[in-house]
């Protein structure tokens, strides 16, 4: 059997989105559903800087226990090359404490950010006044 080596996680980038209500859904079977609209954002990493475009959406369905988040956000590099980053993740309350936890993948076209596409990504978040800023990062495997 080969052995497989636990990866360590590695800094991707810091990113700021502004989201905005867009509607409400209540009694929904699955629980209280929110739709919220990308407004804008900015995504910081060592390797990877630009905008969040206002293209996207957040779907939020809050149950008791929590909340489930689903996001797809079309971003731009600082050189122009346009990213789809889709992740989904929970939300919830731990010692009194908010906790938001996502995974996800990129979608990058051929050339530059094409390394993108063979990683997954995790990340932590917080509520922002006006939306939300995670901490990503990705496996990486020496």
């Amino acid at each position: 059997m080969p052995k497989i080596t636990p990866p360590t996680l590695a800094a991707l980038a810091t990113l700021d989105i502004e989201v905005e209500v867009l509607r409400e859904l209540a009694h929904t079977p699955l629980g209280e559903r929110a739709l919220f609209g990308v407004r804008g954002g900015r995504f910081e990493g060592p390797r990877l800087q630009g905008n969040v475009l206002s293209w996207g959406g957040d779907s939020v369905i809050r149950t008791g226990g929590g909340s489930r988040i689903n996001v797809r956000l079309l971003l731009e590099t600082d050189d122009g090359v346009p990213l789809q980053l889709q992740y989904e993740g929970r939300a919830s309350q731990r010692d009194g404490q908010p906790h938001i936890e996502i995974s996800g993948s990129f979608e990058a076209p051929r050339g530059a950010y094409a390394w993108l596409n063979d990683i997954l990504v995790f990340g932590l978040g917080a509520q922002t006044a006006g939306g939300v800023r995670y901490e990503l990062f990705h496996f990486s495997r020496n």
